[in-house]
């Protein structure tokens, strides 16, 4: 496989992985009886300083933003470490998690903590809080299995 049409794959599967995410976040939401798109309005205040509708719009496409660039910086990073390419959508799974955890450690906590204070200061119940951070694996997770899906279906045409 050349490298643009995995590169190419990689920022794609992030951005439809952010919607999935995004999804999640919104049923998390309405599940725990918190505003609908809660994370998207603390995102749009605290980072670009709206509030209302406009901050969570904002904030989510802020969201898809850093989606599509965690898929292109996991991309380029698991082409070109050979024991990460991902080849099939089973690969991909496996590497996704491990991608997924990658970015909770070394992006989502340090900008959570340090820059949008959330999940600290709020005092945001356990369950909410294990719930966002572990929405960064299946972040990775999806985003692995949609571009083993775009690899080995790119594969077979080839």
């Amino acid at each position: 496989m050349e490298s643009g049409k995995y590169l190419y794959y990689g920022p794609v599967a992030g951005f439809i992985s952010a919607i999935f995410e995004a999804i999640m976040f919104y049923l998390f939401d309405i599940a725990a009886s918190l505003p609908p798109g809660y994370q998207f309005t603390a995102i749009g205040a605290r980072l670009l300083h709206i509030s209302g509708f406009y901050g969570t719009l904002y904030g989510m496409l802020l969201h898809f933003v850093v989606g599509t660039v965690v898929g292109i910086v996991a991309a380029l990073i698991s082409y070109y470490v050979i024991a990460l390419r991902i080849k099939t959508v089973k690969s991909g799974l496996f590497i996704g998690i491990l991608a997924g955890f990658l970015v909770l450690l070394v992006f989502s906590l340090p900008v959570n903590i340090l820059l949008l204070h959330l999940y600290v200061y709020e005092k945001y119940y356990l369950p909410s809080t294990a719930f966002y951070y572990s929405m960064h694996i299946f972040y990775g997770a999806v985003w692995g299995i949609f571009l083993g899906y775009f690899i080995s279906r790119q594969r077979k045409l080839s």
